[in-house]
C-alpha cells in the first residue's frame, strides 16, 4: 500500500511538470516570420505559418518593442489579425489599436536600402520599427479622414534591422469608420527600396496610362460635340469618360502629390461616383434614340439630390452611408433600364447595341468586384479601370460603323477635289514665296546680331604665364549673301586685370538660354556688360580690391541686368579669375557644367556640387560662393557649355541624349587636352545638338618664378618645431620663441611654424606681431579661409575696422559656413554701425551652431530678440 502512494505521488508529480512545461510552451508560443533574404521583396501576409497581431489595449509601442527584443514577457492581451483584412472593433468606442508582426531578419544582404510596405491603413498611423518610429501618416488629433486608401510606404534607416535576430513592428492606428480598422487592403512586405518603389510605381504607371486612354476618348467625344452640337449621345459619353478619368486618378496614389486636403479629393470622388452611372445611362437612351420616361426623371432627381449632398457635407461617414445604402442599389436599377434600351435594339438586330451591352457586362462584374472590396467583404485588387478598356473597344467598334457611314458622304464632297486641289495649289505656292521672303529677312537679322556679338567674344588675355584658348561651334548656322555664318547663345571672354599689385588673367564662359536669335539676344547682353565691366577695371584704380571682391560685384552686375528682364532672359557662367603669380583659381559657377582639371593627362572635376542658379534667377545672390583651386604647373583647365555633354548617340530616330558626364572626360583624356582635338573626338561619339564652347586654362609659370625656400632637414626642423611648440605650453615662452624664430630665419615661408607664431601672439594680444605671420600666410596662400579669418580677427583688434571687414568678407565668399568667421564678421559690422548685416551674419551662424554662446553676446548686444 505504501508502495502505491508513492507511485502515484510520483506520478502526479510528474504530471504536473508535463503539464506545467507543455503550458508555459504554449503561452510562450508566439507567431514570427522568419525571412530568408532581403534583396528581394518578401511577403509579410498573414498565412498559415504566421501572422499578424492586434490589440485594443493601450500601451507605449517604443518601450513595447524594446522590452520584447530584451527577451522580457508583456502582459498584454494580443488576437491574431489577419493582414491584409478588416478588423471588426466590438466596442465602438476604442478609437485606437496597435498592429504587431514579428520577424527574423537574415544575417546578411545586399541591399543599399530598405522600405516596408503596409498597404492601406483605416485611418491614421505611426509605424515603429524595433521602437524606432520609421514613418506616420495623417494628424493623429485630426478629427476629418486622412488617407484611409492611401497605400504606406516607409523607408527603413541603415542599421536599424537586427541581423539575423528578432525585430518587431508596431503600428499605431487610430480608426476613423466606427467599427472598422486594420491594413484594409493592398499588400504587406518588406524588402530593397528600389524594388519596393518599382512594384509601386509599375501598377501606378499602368494605372496613368490608361487615364490616359480615358482622356483622350473623352477629349474626342467632347471635341465631337463642340463640332456637331445636334450629337448629344458624344456630350454624354464626353462627360462620362473625362469624369471616370477624374474618378480613376482619385483611386491612385500620385493624388496624394498634388497638395489637397483628403476631405475635398474624397468629395470629388463621391460627386463622381454618383453621377457617372446616370450619365452613361443617359448616353445610351439618347444614342438609341428613346425618349425620356419617368423612372427615368425619378433616378436622375435622386442622384441630383446626392450629388448635392455631397457638395454642402463634409462627413466622409455619411458619405459612405449613402453610398452602400441609396447610391449603389440605384445602380441596379440604371443597369437594369440600359440592359432594357439594349436588348430591344439587339432584338432588332442593330450590331452596335451587341457590342456596348458586352462592354456594359464586363464593367458590371469589374464594379460588382470593387464594391464588395471596397464594402471589406473580398480583398480584391481594383479592375474598373482594366475593365473600362473593353467598354472603350466596344465603343470603338461603333465609331468604326460610323466611320464607314462618313466615308460614303466624304465620297459625295470629292466630285469637285480637282478644282479645290488647283485651288490649294496656288495658294500653297504663294504661302511659300512669303516663307522665302521671310527667310531671307531672318537671315539678314541673324547677319546683324552676329556682326554685333563677334567683337565681343574675344580672347584677349596677353598673359604669358596663364594661358587661355577658345574653341566655338554654334549650333545654328545660316547664308547670307553666298557666305556661311553661326550664331547661338555661347559666348567665351577673356582678358585681365590687376588687383591689390598681382596680375590676374580674368576669363568667362556663358551660355545663355534660348536658340539662335533668343541665345544670342542673351550672349550679345553678357558680352557687352563683362566687356564693359573689364574696360572699366583697366581704367579705375583696383589696388585696394580683393579678387573676391572683384568677382562678386561682377557677378552681382551680371545678375542685376539679367534679372531686369523679368525671367525672359537667363545665362550659365563660369566665371574666374587666376592669380600670374601663384596659379591660383578663384571662380563661380551659376549652373554650368562641371571644370574639369586635366593634369598628368588624367582629367577630372574639380566640383562636386553646383550651389547657384543662372545668373537673372531672383535671390541668386544669396546663395554665392567663390570658390578656390590651386593650379600646378603644367596644369590645364577646361570650361566647356552643356553642349559638350547634350549628344546624341545612337540612331538618329531613336532621339537618345547622352547623359553620362564622365563621357566628356574621358574625350579630354583621348584629346590630350588640345580643344580641336577634344571637339572631333567628341563629335565621333555622338552628335551636336546644342551650342558649343571650349575655354582652355593652362599654367607655365617661369622655373625662375618660382619660389624657392631653404629648408632644414626634415628630422632637425621638426624637432626644432615640437621642441619651441613644446616650451611655450610649458611656459616657457623666450626659449620656445627663440627656436621657432632661428627655424623661421632658415624656411622664412614655412606654413606650420607661421601658423604657430601667429596663434601664440594673438592669444598674448599682440595683435600688430600677429597679423605680420598672418600676411605672410595670405601671400603664400590667399584661399585659406581660416587665415583670412584670423587677419581678420587681428585688424579688429587693432581697430583697422573696415580692413578687417574686407578680409571677413573674403573669408565669407570663400567659406560660408565658417561660424568664427561668421561672429566675428558680424561684430565688426556691429562696430561700424552696419545693423543690417550684422544681423543677417549673425542669424547665419546661429542656423549653424544655435547654441554658439559668442554668437548669442553678439545677437544680444545688437539688442535683437
Amino acid at each position: 500500500m505504501r508502495f502505491l502512494q508513492k507511485f502515484s505521488i510520483y506520478h502526479l508529480l510528474t504530471l504536473f511538470f508535463v503539464s506545467s512545461f507543455i503550458f508555459s510552451v504554449s503561452v510562450d508560443s508566439e507567431s514570427i516570420q522568419k525571412i530568408s533574404s532581403l534583396d528581394t521583396i518578401t511577403s509579410l501576409d498573414s498565412n498559415e505559418e504566421h501572422h499578424w497581431e492586434l490589440t485594443t489595449s493601450e500601451l507605449n509601442p517604443i518601450s513595447f518593442s524594446q522590452s520584447y527584443l530584451d527577451g522580457k514577457k508583456n502582459s498584454i492581451p494580443f488576437e491574431i489579425y489577419k493582414a491584409p483584412g478588416v478588423h471588426k472593433l466590438k466596442d465602438e468606442s476604442i478609437q485606437t489599436v496597435y498592429i504587431v508582426k514579428k520577424f527574423i531578419a537574415p544575417k546578411e544582404w545586399a541591399a543599399p536600402s530598405l522600405s516596408i510596405r503596409l498597404g492601406t491603413i483605416n485611418d491614421k498611423d505611426r509605424t515603429y520599427l524595433n521602437g524606432v518610429l520609421i514613418g506616420a501618416t495623417g494628424d493623429m488629433n485630426g478629427t476629418f479622414p486622412q488617407a484611409y486608401d492611401k497605400i504606406r510606404v516607409y523607408p527603413i534607416p541603415n542599421d536599424l534591422i537586427r541581423r539575423g535576430e528578432k525585430n518587431i513592428i508596431v503600428i499605431q492606428v487610430k480608426k476613423f469608420f466606427d467599427r472598422e480598422v486594420g491594413i484594409e487592403q493592398d499588400r504587406t512586405a518588406i524588402g530593397d527600396n528600389a524594388l519596393v518603389l518599382k512594384d509601386l510605381l509599375r501598377a501606378e504607371y499602368i494605372k496613368t496610362f490608361l487615364l490616359m486612354i480615358y482622356l483622350t476618348v473623352g477629349g474626342y467625344f467632347l471635341f465631337l460635340y463642340i463640332r456637331r452640337r445636334a450629337d448629344q449621345e458624344n456630350l454624354y459619353y464626353g462627360l462620362f469618360t473625362i469624369l471616370f478619368f477624374i474618378y480613376q486618378f482619385l483611386r491612385n496614389q500620385i493624388k496624394y502629390d498634388l497638395g489637397i486636403e483628403f476631405i475635398y479629393m474624397k468629395k470629388v470622388e463621391y460627386i463622381i461616383l454618383t453621377v457617372l452611372i446616370p450619365l452613361f445611362g443617359n448616353f445610351v437612351r439618347v444614342y438609341f434614340k428613346y425618349p425620356r420616361n419617368l423612372i427615368l426623371n425619378v433616378l436622375d432627381g435622386s442622384y441630383v439630390a446626392f450629388t448635392i449632398f455631397y457638395l454642402f457635407s463634409n462627413n466622409v461617414i455619411h458619405y459612405n452611408i449613402l453610398n452602400k445604402h441609396a447610391v449603389q442599389y440605384g445602380w441596379i436599377l440604371y443597369v437594369s433600364l440600359i440592359s432594357y434600351y439594349l436588348i430591344r435594339r439587339i432584338v432588332q438586330k442593330d450590331r452596335d447595341a451587341f457590342f456596348i451591352l458586352i462592354g456594359v457586362l464586363v464593367v458590371v462584374v469589374a464594379g460588382v468586384l470593387d464594391t464588395l472590396g471596397a464594402r471589406n467583404v473580398i480583398v480584391f485588387p481594383r479592375v474598373v479601370g482594366y475593365a473600362f478598356l473593353f467598354f472603350i473597344l466596344s465603343i470603338a467598334t461603333i465609331l468604326a460603323n460610323k466611320f464607314v457611314r462618313l466615308n460614303e458622304e466624304v465620297e459625295d464632297l470629292n466630285e469637285d477635289l480637282e478644282k479645290k486641289v488647283e485651288q490649294r495649289t496656288e495658294e500653297l505656292k504663294q504661302s511659300l514665296e512669303q516663307v522665302n521672303r521671310l527667310k531671307v529677312q531672318q537671315d539678314a537679322d541673324y547677319f546683324l546680331t552676329s556682326l554685333l556679338i563677334n567683337p565681343l567674344s574675344s580672347n584677349k588675355n596677353t598673359s604669358k604665364v596663364v594661358r587661355t584658348e577658345f574653341y566655338t561651334k554654334q549650333k545654328k548656322s545660316f547664308e547670307f549673301k553666298g557666305k556661311t555664318y553661326e550664331i547661338g547663345g555661347d559666348i567665351l571672354i577673356s582678358g585681365n586685370v590687376e588687383l591689390s599689385g598681382k596680375r590676374y588673367v580674368v576669363f568667362v564662359n556663358g551660355d545663355a538660354m534660348g536658340k539662335s536669335i533668343q541665345g544670342a539676344g542673351g550672349a550679345l547682353v553678357m558680352g557687352t556688360v563683362f566687356n564693359t565691366i573689364l574696360t572699366r577695371s583697366g581704367i579705375s584704380s583696383q589696388k585696394d580690391k580683393s579678387p573676391e571682391r572683384w568677382l562678386k560685384e561682377a557677378f552681382l552686375e551680371l545678375q542685376k541686368i539679367f534679372e531686369s528682364f523679368d525671367g525672359s532672359m537667363y545665362i550659365s557662367i563660369v566665371l574666374g579669375l587666376v592669380e600670374e603669380s601663384s596659379g591660383l583659381l578663384y571662380y563661380i559657377n551659376a549652373e554650368h557644367p562641371w571644370t574639369v582639371l586635366y593634369r598628368d593627362r588624367v582629367a577630372s572635376y574639380i566640383e562636386d556640387e553646383l550651389t547657384l542658379r543662372k545668373i537673372g534667377i531672383p535671390e541668386n545672390e544669396q546663395h554665392l560662393t567663390i570658390k578656390t583651386f590651386r593650379m600646378l604647373p603644367g596644369d590645364t583647365i577646361v570650361i566647356g557649355s552643356d553642349g559638350r555633354d547634350d549628344l546624341l548617340i545612337g540612331k538618329a530616330e531613336d532621339r537618345i541624349i547622352n547623359e553620362d558626364q564622365e563621357q566628356f572626360l574621358r574625350r579630354v583624356e583621348e584629346g590630350y587636352g588640345d580643344l580641336r582635338e577634344v571637339y572631333d573626338r567628341i563629335v565621333k561619339f555622338g552628335a551636336l545638338v546644342d551650342d558649343f564652347t571650349l575655354l582652355k586654362i593652362t599654367y607655365h609659370p617661369e622655373t625662375s618664378s618660382l619660389p624657392s625656400f631653404q629648408t632644414l632637414p626634415v628630422n632637425s626642423f621638426q624637432e626644432a618645431l615640437d621642441r619651441g611648440k613644446e616650451l611655450l605650453e610649458k611656459n616657457r615662452v623666450q626659449e620656445g620663441l627663440d627656436i621657432l624664430e632661428k627655424a623661421l630665419e632658415l624656411d622664412p615661408k614655412n606654413e606650420q611654424i607661421l601658423k604657430v607664431l601667429g596663434k601664440f601672439y594673438l592669444k598674448a594680444k599682440d595683435y600688430a606681431k600677429s597679423i605680420g605671420y598672418w600676411e605672410t600666410l595670405l601671400d603664400q596662400s590667399a584661399d585659406s579661409s581660416d587665415f583670412l579669418y584670423h587677419a581678420s580677427l587681428c585688424y579688429k583688434m587693432l581697430k583697422f575696422y573696415q580692413k578687417a571687414a574686407d578680409l571677413g568678407e573674403r573669408a565669407y565668399l570663400q567659406d560660408p559656413t565658417l561660424t568664427r568667421n561668421l561672429i566675428n564678421l558680424a561684430d565688426i559690422y556691429r562696430i561700424l554701425n552696419v545693423l543690417p548685416r550684422a544681423n543677417d551674419l549673425v542669424e547665419r551662424a546661429l542656423s549653424i551652431d544655435p547654441k554658439n554662446t559668442k554668437a548669442l553676446q553678439v545677437k544680444n548686444s545688437l539688442g535683437v530678440v
